[in-house]
């Protein structure tokens, strides 16, 4: 598979780190053809090609920026980049010595990601310090006239892109070691059961530390499609932006030799403030879009790892969640219904409430809808009575059996194994529901009739909730 297609707004402006930038996008799409069937022996040998060619284009920027004499505060932040990146390929190389096993797809997803927002940020940002200081702008001018453009999010969220891409292949291995420890356990339990019988207790709770590491993992991997939804949202109004400010500068640059004439026709300067204010608009437009969707994953990500209770709207907590899983709903023909969220305000862990949607949402997605394959809506109503909350999360899917429908909210039971399913995900659920909320969640079901989830749980904690404007 092709995991990286080049676009010009990648271009840095500096011919040798844009050669070297494509060659780099050349070894990630080489990966990713290893990952469609190629041998052990190829994916290690591309991966050790990738690490050191990645080593030499490093030391090829640091020169660079060493030469031109960029700022130290822009040279350590991005040597420290680098340093970092080096350590984790090398730590994957050095798992895949010792018989590891190691998600290609995500390690795969990581350096796209990692690539991609990379170039976007400290090299765009290395480009444009370097061709100013060749212009003849002092290094401490130019930095400072780079970084007054910059967002600070967007450091931010880079560094903790990689971290998380980082911490989210662990855990989702540890999911499948977990999984795979508890099929050989359970597949021999009787037989200990008779012959070991002193050692039940020691093996039970074994199970359940287990258990606890596989619902830790499946949460996690939960954030990280997420994430991953997040940084494909995110690359679209990037990119429009980037294309129209570098727009707005060979405006800039007409707009200076036409004023070097001694005669300009009124209608020409015209002509280019229209384009200036158009492509202005046009960047505003799509940072802002830019800047809405970091705020959103920002607080998202937050409540979903802190578990912070704090006073929310139920409206806001709905919209963010949908739109963290736009990415996977947006080429379904399935859309969603929200009725009596608006103005209920809630005091409590929004985390919780998110990820019990996002569980919900992609349980509806892969079953009732087959994977997304067929239409169908999600409906979610709100009401208050008596201080508890009542959510109705309803979809007009396929529906499920009575006995399937006696063993959902159980640990590992699935009917979509096959398809990827663990089995956690309406287990989480109801944990959700009953520990996290200290509510209740019960599941009416029926073959071809969709399905419908009632959950109650306590408005608030005690503190005064604002009055609905």
């Amino acid at each position: 598979m092709q995991t990286f297609i080049w676009n010009p707004l990648f271009e840095t402006g500096l011919a040798d780190v844009d050669a070297q930038h494509r060659r780099l996008v050349e070894l990630v799409n080489e990966l990713g053809q290893t990952a469609d069937g190629g041998s052990a022996a190829r994916t290690d040998d591309t991966l050790a090609a990738l690490a050191d060619y990645t080593a030499y284009h490093f030391r090829c920027e640091e020169a660079v920026m060493a030469q031109a004499g960029v700022s130290a505060e822009h040279t350590q932040r991005h040597h420290d980049t680098h340093r970092r990146f080096e350590a984790q390929v090398a730590d994957w190389i050095a798992r895949r010595q010792r018989g590891e096993a190691i998600g290609l797809t995500q390690l795969i997803g990581f350096l796209t990601h990692w690539l991609v927002f990379h170039i976007l940020g400290e090299d765009q940002a290395m480009g444009r310090q370097v061709r100013a200081i060749r212009a003849g702008t002092d290094p401490q001018a130019a930095f400072d006239q780079d970084r007054s453009s910059e967002d600070p999010r967007t450091d931010i969220l880079l560094e903790a892109l990689g971290r998380l891409y980082a911490g989210l292949l662990a855990r989702n291995e540890a999911l499948v070691a977990a999984q795979q420890s508890l099929s050989t356990l359970n597949a021999t339990l009787e037989q200990r059961v008779s012959e070991r019988t002193a050692a039940l207790q020691a093996v039970n709770q074994r199970l359940k530390q287990e258990q606890a590491r596989a619902l830790q993992a499946e949460k996690m991997a939960l954030l990280g499609r997420m994430v991953a939804g997040f940084a494909h949202e995110v690359n679209t109004p990037v990119g429009i932006a980037v294309g129209a400010v570098s727009q707005v500068r060979e405006v800039v640059a007409e707009l200076g030799e036409c004023l070097s004439r001694d005669e300009v026709p009124e209608d020409e300067i015209r002509l280019r403030l229209d384009t200036l204010d158009d492509a202005s608009e046009l960047a505003l437009n799509n940072l802002r879009r830019t800047a809405d969707l970091v705020h959103r994953f920002k607080r998202t990500a937050v409540d979903q790892t802190s578990e912070q209770v704090r006073v929310f709207e139920l409206a806001e907590v709905i919209e963010d969640v949908m739109k963290s899983l736009r990415n996977e709903f947006k080429l379904t023909p399935i859309r969603f219904e929200v009725d009596g969220a608006q103005g209920l305000f809630l005091e409590g862990p929004a985390g919780i409430l998110a990820q019990l949607l996002v569980n919900l949402m992609q349980n509806s997605r892969l079953h009732a809808f087959a994977g997304g394959t067929q239409g169908g809506c999600i409906a979610i109503g709100a009401r208050v009575e008596a201080d508890t909350v009542h959510i109705r999360y309803a979809d007009d899917g396929a529906g499920m059996t009575a006995e399937t429908l006696a063993h959902i909210f159980e640990p590992f039971y699935t009917t979509a194994r096959s398809q990827g399913g663990t089995g956690l995900g309406l287990y989480i659920a109801h944990n959700l529901v009953t520990q996290g909320l200290h509510g209740s969640i019960r599941c009416q079901s029926s073959p071809g009739q969709g399905t419908c989830f009632d959950i109650e749980f306590p408005r608030h904690g005690g503190s005064p909730l604002p009055t609905p404007p």
